[in-house]
């Protein structure tokens, strides 16, 4: 599966599918099983999804922010090991822009949930990236938060 404009539609339509309260239990089971789905065997396609999500400026932006940061909080949390080295890589990165872009940004300064979810994944990459390595020295911790602290000021 690769991502797709169509295959983003689809996962904003069943996210919003799954919070409405007029949505029939059976589709609204269909919506969640294809997320759930998706979020289990496809972790780079969710990254990428999750990511876009953040990005959206629409009505509902705050539904879709919001599941935005759970795909990510979650790709990182059960299915980091399974990324490649590039990948890790590049998730991290997309996160900084994010977190430095939420800093600077106005949108995301409202909600402090947003905040508050993308602190979360820092801190979740920060445990599984640093301490999967067997070397990793406190040194190299403290560089790292020292470099978020740079993005922030």
């Amino acid at each position: 599966m690769i991502f797709t404009n169509e295959l983003f539609e689809r996962v904003i339509t069943a996210v919003h599918c799954s919070c409405n309260p007029t949505t029939t239990n059976n589709d609204k089971q269909y919506a969640l099983n294809f997320l759930e789905d998706l979020k289990e065997n496809h972790p780079l396609i969710c990254l990428t999804i999750g990511f876009e999500l953040l990005k959206q400026q629409t009505n509902n932006q705050t539904l879709l922010h919001h599941y935005g940061i759970h795909l990510i909080e979650s790709i990182i949390k059960y299915k980091w090991t399974l990324l490649k080295i590039d990948e890790k890589n590049l998730v991290k990165e997309q996160l900084f822009f994010l977190i430095k872009s939420s800093c600077l940004n106005q949108t995301f300064m409202e909600p402090i949930y947003i905040r508050n979810g993308l602190a979360k994944c820092f801190i979740e990459m920060i445990k599984r990236d640093c301490f999967e390595k067997v070397n990793t020295t406190l040194d190299e911790i403290v560089l790292m938060t020292q470099n978020f602290a740079q993005i922030e000021g």
